[in-house]
């Protein structure tokens, strides 16, 4: 019997899937779990660190972090204590603690927006209830977002994230038809959304002249990492607070991804530009379930109790989650932290752009802090980003051998199977820069074999 590669395929892994497929829809308990490259999931072991086994004993260097949940890596010392001391002290839910005032205190401390904070379990929860408080707040109920942009899985919000919608389809403004990103979601839902062109200012300032007496939110991504890096332009975030601010509509930051990746203050730190309530999520809890709205008093002050926008739950703010959430907020504000994200960052970005290079691959590699995308067929660098602009050249075929290829190597990157821009991937602090030497040797030869080496 011929001996495998480290991580080949095994039976034990089609077994797994075998009896998954009998109990799980889909074989899978969550459908972003599939890996297109595999057509499967992959089925772990164990974590630690920046590694991941395999049920079957493969070995693999880590650039899916959890989809960015797991900035700390796995099996964190400190987290691993902050842990076993909420499993001491009783592992409740539904109670308040010191640990919950701390928490909110160091999210006031750390986001520039935040005044108050109320805390969930999901980054869906989070816009949910953000929505909810604008349109309590103004009095209004359409909400104006970006193509391309995702904001959860919820009918509120959920158009336009991966597929194309007709562009101005009346031919008197830039907007863009909504499209439903899932089956389900009623028709009703549709006319409470005005879908626009990310970094366009003209058609932004065009949809609020026809629509700005009824929006009562405008949400964005000012990292659309869910587009694999598509940043803001900085005058462009500068014209829709401007715009928020004179029209008396709720600006929101979706920074479920972007938050805490390049600062402590996440993207509204790193452009200058202050929202009235965000959402944050993923980093926040390395690896553990929670996520959090803060905002202006004068908007968080609607909550119930004391205010008439209910938002509550049994599960939130657990005790677990939340002694995590401040032990991954006390190490990202010690000092040089950012400092290393930044060393490594500049070492696998500028890696990776010269293995484009090199093997002649078309595309390139956009990042920002620790998350990053990988634009195979996407020539321009220096490209004013939108979500069609990417669309019309992302060449998802590279994209799909690339995941297959690097997985023969013993790097992770997930195949979303999305055809419509790049996925997400990232690193995390307990990556050494020995393991991304080691990961773009590696990369070297998928580059090679792409690039028809």
């Amino acid at each position: 019997m011929a001996k495998r590669t480290e991580n080949e395929r095994t039976p034990i892994q089609d077994r797994l899937y075998e009896r998954a497929l009998r109990v799980f829809a889909g074989g899978v308990s969550a459908g972003g779990r599939y890996n297109g490259s595999l057509k499967a999931p992959l089925y772990l072991r164990e974590a630690s660190g920046p590694w991941l086994e395999s049920a079957d004993g493969g070995r693999y260097l880590d650039f899916h972090n959890a989809s960015g949940a797991a900035f700390f890596g796995f099996r964190h010392p400190r987290l691993q204590r902050a842990i076993e001391r909420g499993v001491e002290d009783g592992f409740f839910i539904n109670f308040e603690t010191e640990h919950h005032v701390e928490l909110a205190e160091l999210l006031c401390s750390s986001i520039p927006c935040a005044e108050k904070v109320r805390l969930s379990n999901t980054g869906t929860e989070a816009t949910l209830a953000a929505i909810r408080l604008a349109r309590a707040f103004t009095g209004r109920d359409r909400i104006l977002k970006f193509e391309g942009h995702f904001h959860g899985m919820h009918e509120l919000i959920w158009y336009n994230h991966s597929r194309l919608g007709e562009k101005d389809p009346a031919g008197r403004t830039g907007e863009i038809a909504p499209v439903r990103d899932s089956a389900g979601m009623p028709g009703a839902f549709d006319e409470l959304v005005v879908n626009v062109e990310f970094n366009d200012s003209g058609a932004f300032t065009a949809a609020v002249d026809r629509h700005g007496a009824e929006l009562a939110a405008v949400i964005m991504e000012p990292v659309s990492f869910n587009c694999g890096c598509m940043p803001a332009r900085k005058e462009f975030l500068d014209l829709v607070r401007r715009t928020c601010s004179e029209r008396g509509i709720v600006l929101i930051f979706d920074e479920v991804l972007s938050g805490f990746r390049m600062s402590l203050g996440g993207a509204q730190q790193h452009y200058g530009v202050t929202p009235d309530l965000c959402t944050l999520a993923k980093a926040l809890g390395g690896g553990f379930p929670i996520s959090a709205v803060a905002g202006r008093s004068e908007i968080m002050d609607l909550l119930n109790p004391t205010g008439p926008v209910v938002m509550s739950g049994t599960y939130t703010g657990s005790l677990i989650p939340v002694l995590a959430a401040v032990e991954c907020l006390k190490m990202m504000g010690e000092p040089g932290f950012y400092g290393a994200v930044g060393s490594q960052a500049d070492l696998l970005y500028s890696g990776l752009s010269e293995l484009f290079k090199r093997h002649s691959v078309p595309g390139h590699v956009r990042g920002l802090g620790a998350r990053f995308g990988l634009f195979f067929g996407v020539e321009d660098p220096e490209a004013d980003f939108r979500f069609r602009t990417i669309a019309a050249s992302f060449d998802a075929q590279a994209h799909r051998r690339f995941t297959a290829l690097a997985l023969e190597r013993g790097l992770y990157f997930l195949d979303t199977g999305y055809p419509m821009a790049p996925t997400h991937f990232g690193f995390t602090s307990a990556h050494t820069s020995g393991d991304l030497e080691m990961a773009l040797d590696r990369l070297d030869g998928v580059f090679k074999a792409l690039g028809g080496g």
